[in-house]
């Protein structure tokens, strides 16, 4: 046997060798065995007790991160929603506004009385008088509504996207463009008041009251002034190439509380009067 198989035998027989372990205590001597197998035994087992309470630990913090995404997702339901309700809230806020403002309209309509009068009048002749006013209140909202089209012809470009002729990529367009020669007389779409003119870039600004406005642009000529009131269907303008314009054309816009919509949808007839 060579020398290093005797040192590896005699350092196996040290390891496998059971350990005293004296304890001193006063004048008391108490002595332990310990088998340096079952030191590996415990060891074993220690690791293993350490990796189950690794794993254990790991699902657990796994567990309480879905709880938090569940949380998290469930809050984020819940301020949605609120947000919704308090749309809903402003909107019927805004509604009963505009219905306390009418109601004073009617109010404001309604022939003066005397108090002796007022008691010696009849209910049915007081419903027909409110009823009076209530109808010529909708008939002024009616006539306000832009509901005709400005100019004849043909729409070359809608509402949407599409893209630029300037650029070529893809923008919004806002409204509709009617081609039809310089000097063609452009009429209001409905009863209106006018808000705004810029003479330089050819534009008009309707305001036809309940947030609906109505744009003009490109124009040759404006017919009308600022702050005047103008009726559906009156010329208020001429048909130009004024602007960033590719040739003569109108370019008409619907806004209702500022967003653009498409007016062939639901405002504008089938067929355009002749």
């Amino acid at each position: 046997m060579t020398a290093s198989a005797r040192r590896a035998g005699k350092t196996e027989e040290i390891l496998n060798s059971p350990y005293s372990i004296l304890v001193l205590r006063g004048t008391q001597m108490r002595r332990f065995v310990v088998n340096p197998e079952r030191i590996r035994e415990l060891l074993l087992v220690g690791l293993l007790f350490l990796s189950a309470c690794g794993l254990f630990f790991s699902e657990y913090l796994e567990a309480q991160k879905k709880n938090v995404d569940v949380v998290i997702v469930n809050s984020q339901a819940q301020i949605e929603k609120l947000s919704g309700l308090r749309d809903r809230v402003k909107e019927v806020q805004e509604t009963l506004s505009r219905w306390k403002g009418l109601r004073g309209k009617i109010q404001a309509s309604l022939p003066q009385r005397s108090k002796g009068s007022v008691e010696g009048r009849h209910e049915g002749e007081e419903l027909h008088e409110i009823l009076a006013a209530l109808q010529g209140e909708l008939k002024g909202m009616i006539a306000a509504f832009p509901s005709s089209w400005p100019v004849k012809g043909r729409v070359s470009s809608g509402v949407g996207t599409r893209p630029s002729p300037w650029t070529g990529e893809m923008e919004y367009h806002a409204g509709l463009d009617i081609p039809n020669p310089i000097g063609t007389p452009v009429h209001a779409t409905g009863d209106a008041v006018v808000e705004s003119i810029d003479g330089q870039r050819g534009t008009i600004i309707l305001n036809h009251s309940q947030q609906i406005k109505t744009h003009y642009a490109h124009l040759s000529k404006v017919l009308v002034k600022q702050g005047e009131r103008v009726r559906k269907g009156q010329p208020i303008a001429q048909v130009g190439n004024r602007g960033k314009s590719t040739g003569p054309h109108l370019h008409y816009e619907v806004r209702v509380a500022g967003v653009a919509i498409d007016p062939r949808q639901n405002l504008l007839s089938a067929r355009q009067s002749e």
